[in-house]
């Protein structure tokens, strides 16, 4: 076979190979929120985390929770209010009550007052399932 037709040949597939690599990689990194009404966010598959789960309760240290809304197809729901139900003794602040593209609402939370607190979340629309607890030490 003639060298300049295996090199063709060798670029036409090189070049498919690439053209299907990249409209993957486009489709992946596609947002993953939903601005729409048609995607509403489900209580099975939105959650709660904390990070650190303990500090000191002296108002400084600060416990950061996070607040992921999740439709039924485990994508991000943006736009929706979160509130978190907090004892009193807990300061909330919050960073971003009104989830993001990503469905994420974030929150920091301190207290003076040493304990264990259960913490919850909600929507307008629901309560979410899953409570963590946080420790003030």
């Amino acid at each position: 076979m003639n060298p300049k037709k295996i090199f063709f040949i060798i670029l036409l597939i090189f070049g498919l190979i690439t053209g299907v690599f990249l409209v993957t990689q486009t489709t992946l990194f596609k947002s993953r929120a939903s601005s729409t009404s048609t995607h509403l966010a489900v209580k099975e598959n939105s959650y709660l985390f904390a990070s650190p789960i303990q500090a000191q309760a002296d108002s400084l240290e600060k416990i950061r929770v996070t607040v992921f809304l999740l439709d039924s197809n485990g994508l991000g729901v943006s736009r929706q209010e979160v509130v978190l139900k907090v004892p009193s003794q807990i300061q909330v602040e919050a960073l971003q009550s009104t989830t993001d593209d990503l469905g994420k609402a974030t929150f920091n939370l301190s207290s003076n007052f040493p304990g264990k607190y259960e913490i919850s979340a909600s929507t307008p629309n629901f309560s979410l399932s899953q409570k963590i607890n946080l420790l003030f030490l």
